[in-house]
């Protein structure tokens, strides 16, 4: 995995490292894929760059991770 700082011109497609709060009451949560429409929205809030996590081949992101845990502890109860 790739972590660390990058310009927002590069963060697309990568993996928001921490929560960050928007101007105007929104919020970009940790974890999300970065779109054209989030990084905007760093932008207006007056951020040049951001933390992500880029995943290599051999990497399993944290969401699908935590679900396949789920499934194989308790796997009548996970949908």
């Amino acid at each position: 995995m790739e972590f660390g700082t990058v310009p927002l011109s590069a963060a697309e497609g990568a993996i928001l490292a921490h929560s960050v709060a928007l101007s105007g009451g929104g919020r970009l949560r940790k974890g999300c894929i970065l779109a054209a429409k989030d990084l905007s929205a760093l932008a207006a809030t007056g951020l040049a760059e951001v933390t992500v996590a880029r995943l290599s081949a051999t990497d399993v992101h944290e969401d699908t991770a935590a679900v396949a845990l789920a499934r194989a502890l308790v796997p009548d109860e996970v949908a």
